[in-house]
């Protein structure tokens, strides 16, 4: 209804809004009369439109019996594969490579009619093999007492050389050593003349060895054996002759555990004034497993001895001895350590003059049967740079063997044994490396022994130092500082029955080397600095402050 008023009310307007626009300016603001005309019966007419109201069907779900398969294909071109041959880049940067030289000489002289010579010959880097001789002398032609009678010299020429085949490496050495002494522990008689020859004494040593051995030694199993033959004598009766046979074989699981095996076996034939014809037999194994792992070690082994010494206290010639060793570190800088071992220290004719070159005739060669020794203490590394390890080590032996001036001639010794000792020992080293420039090794020990059958440890140190310093402070430059000191040596005198105590020993050596040309450098060498006329061995006063200076070469 409202739609057709308005209607109506737009068609009455038209022409009055016509009519409106056709009167003039003056007329506006008029009031006419007019008539409107509302239509009341018009009506409106629209179509109809149909109108659905049902719903549309759903489809009945699709059902089937039968069962689909696919099969896929492979269409693939049977091609070889692409081979890209890729390589990274390298840049080629200078490298300095140092000189080589095959020959090292050095020559010197100083007092006491010091003359020294070394020279080693050597084959350049080889990748199949290596070969080389190393000749030396040096001697003291005048001694502390009576100039030539306390003379002594050393000289030794050995031949090296070794084949690489794929991974083994077959070596040999020959050598021979000869040392020069004199028994001059005596107190000169201005009218009584001793002449060189009547007290001079000489070791000749001739070796041999030759073996095999893995070139790789961190592989799953390693091994190395080698053959050896010693022949020794000395300027009167005594002589030495040894053939041995050493071999190792080794496993590595892991970075953890590995273990392995090694055996000794020699045959050793001395002779003497007091003994000859005698063979004594050694043979020993020493199987053993390790592990190791976040500072933690543990290590277990047995020492398998079967050895043929016949002595008035041995109850058996088969021994089997433990050994163990265990660590923890709780931080790098500290840790603890234990171990225990029984062994049986063999010990030759060879080894007792070597370490007392004036040894005369003795009744008995005796092996040292270690029948237990516990070390324990603590131990660690600070820095990379400072080393220790402190301690104290507990053992038990049956022939220890000791020296004593002997009873029908002072000026020569003689072995004496104890049936069973004890020995306590205090140990401390410590170990210091800064940069290349300087280096540190200090040890000290003190030992305090109980004896079965002996007053005191004849011609054992009661306490002993050492200290070794190496300067570097320029490439030019080598300098080596070494101290030595030694007391509370007990002394006897088994001919006249006195006993005494030798004064300390105090040693400092010092060496420095010059370079003054890549090839040439000059070096000089002091010894016994202090000028201290101790005796190592009752009677035996050693060589005051002694300097010699030469030149070594390269080439």
């Amino acid at each position: 209804m409202i739609r057709k008023v308005v209607l109506i009310l737009f068609l009455a307007g038209s022409p009055l809004m016509a009519a409106l626009s056709q009167q003039t300016p003056g007329e506006r603001g008029e009031i006419r009369d007019t008539e409107f005309i509302i239509r009341k019966d018009r009506v409106l007419t629209l179509p109809k439109q149909p109108r659905v109201f049902e719903r549309t069907p759903s489809l009945p779900p699709v059902s089937s019996r039968e069962n689909y398969s696919y099969s896929v294909q492979n269409f693939f071109v049977d091609l070889d594969p692409v081979k890209l041959d890729i390589q990274p880049f390298t840049k080629a940067f200078p490298r300095e490579e140092a000189e080589q030289f095959s020959t090292f000489g050095k020559l010197g002289f100083g007092n006491y009619s010091s003359p020294l010579l070394q020279l080693r010959i050597h084959s350049l880097p080889d990748p199949d093999m290596n070969y080389g001789i190393d000749i030396s002398h040096q001697g003291f032609y005048e001694g502390p007492v009576d100039g030539k009678n306390s003379a002594e010299d050393h000289s030794k020429v050995d031949l090296t050389g070794s084949l690489f085949r794929d991974n083994v490496e077959f070596f040999g050495k020959l050598g021979f050593h000869r040392d020069m002494y004199h028994f001059y522990g005596y107190t000169p008689i201005p009218a009584i003349e001793i002449v060189p020859e009547d007290i001079r004494q000489v070791f000749n040593t001739f070796r041999a060895t030759a073996g095999l051995r893995k070139i790789e030694r961190t592989e799953s199993f390693d091994f190395d054996a080698a053959l050896g033959l010693r022949l020794f004598a000395d300027r009167y009766e005594a002589s030495e002759n040894e053939a041995s046979i050493k071999a190792h074989a080794g496993f590595r699981a892991n970075e953890s555990l590995h273990g392995g095996i090694h055996s000794r076996l020699y045959f050793t034939s001395p002779s003497d004034i007091t003994y000859s014809d005698i063979n004594r037999n050694y043979f020993k194994l020493n199987p053993y497993i390790a592990f190791q792992q976040e500072g933690f070690k543990i290590r277990i082994g047995a020492n398998v001895v079967q050895e043929n010494d016949i002595v008035p206290n041995k109850n058996m010639d088969f021994h089997i001895f433990p050994e163990a060793f265990i660590s923890y570190h709780f931080v790098p800088g500290f840790g603890i350590y234990g171990a225990y071992e029984g062994d049986v220290i063999r010990n030759t004719y060879y080894d007792f003059v070597m370490e007392n070159p004036f040894l005369g005739p003795s009744a008995q060669l005796r092996n040292t049967i270690q029948n237990y020794q516990v070390d324990a203490g603590v131990t660690g590394a600070i820095n990379g740079e400072l080393t220790y390890k402190a301690g104290f080590k507990y053992g038990d032996f049956t022939n220890m063997h000791f020296y004593g001036n002997n009873v029908q001639d002072s000026t020569r010794f003689q072995l004496i044994y104890d049936d069973v000792t004890t020995v306590l020992q205090y140990h401390v080293n410590v170990g210091y490396n800064f940069d290349e420039n300087y280096k540190l090794d200090a040890s000290a020990n003190y030992y305090q022994y109980t004896l079965s059958e002996l007053a005191a440890p004849w011609h054992r140190p009661e306490w002993e130092i050492n200290i070794t310093n190496t300067f570097t402070p320029t490439k030019k430059w080598l300098i080596n500082a070494d101290f030595r000191a030694m007391g509370g040596i007990a002394a006897v005198n088994l001919a006249s029955g006195t006993r005494d105590t030798l004064k300390p020993i105090l040693d400092l050596n010092l060496g420095v080397d010059y370079s003054i040309h890549p090839q040439f450098s000059v070096f000089a060498a002091g010894n016994n600095l202090m000028n201290q006329r101790y005796e190592r061995y009752w009677n035996y006063r050693v060589r005051g402050a002694q300097i010699i200076g030469g030149i070594s070469f390269k080439f």
